[in-house]
């Protein structure tokens, strides 16, 4: 099977084929064609296989370690059907920045804490995460090693207040956050460019406050 994988490649297979090559990772020491085409018969199709939820995998028959492996195609298609942003959306400069977070959905773009994103040496975005409100030092902690571990170069901060206009100056209760945040980051190499604070149609930058 390995073979005819290498040389013909995957498209060769049959679905019960297919189906047995995923279980082989579950079962490497036994012959898995005969649960495969079990599997087939008892479901109809391969994507009714790997649609199938656990329960009713081991229903079937289906061990634990095969119920995790089957989980896993499914899970590769729904990201590639999503799409990754990452490696794909640049932040030029900070109106860039505003326009992807105007494309969030409500939900995403109003939640309680500080929307954090890492950058690589093009501005392209590596990752979109949220950091939750919570002491200063844990805060910087958290964000500063997930940087290095996505060798981000830079760092873009959102706030967003919704309907509430930001104070003139930012968030005060964010300043000591994002100046330690900005003193570390320098240290590690790493650029933390802005913190944008945004709500009621009025943006306020955080960078006078954060370099004083």
């Amino acid at each position: 099977m390995r073979a005819r994988i290498r040389t013909a490649g995957a498209a060769s297979l049959a679905d019960y084929e297919l189906l047995e090559v995923l279980l082989f990772a579950a079962v490497p020491r036994r012959d898995t064609k005969p649960q495969a085409k079990a599997l087939l018969a008892h479901f109809g199709s391969l994507e009714a296989v790997l649609d199938a939820a656990p329960d009713a995998l081991r229903a079937a028959g289906l061990g634990p370690r095969g119920i995790a492996v089957l989980a896993c195609p499914a899970q590769v298609a729904s990201r590639l059907a999503h799409g990754d942003p990452r490696g794909q959306v640049i932040f030029t400069d900070m109106v860039a920045v505003l326009d992807y977070c105007d494309r969030l959905p409500d939900p995403d773009r109003n939640r309680n804490g500080v929307r954090m994103f890492h950058l690589d040496s093009a501005r392209y975005m590596l990752a979109d995460e949220l950091v939750m409100d919570g002491g200063a030092a844990d805060m910087c902690r958290a964000v500063l090693a997930r940087a290095l571990e996505l060798h981000a170069v830079s760092l873009v901060a959102v706030r967003d207040l919704g309907p509430q206009p930001p104070p003139a100056e930012g968030c005060a209760g964010d300043l000591r956050f994002l100046r330690m945040l900005h003193t570390h980051a320098r240290l590690l190499g790493i650029t933390f460019q802005d913190c944008l604070v945004r709500g009621g149609g009025k943006t306020v930058s955080m960078h006078p406050s954060i370099t004083a």
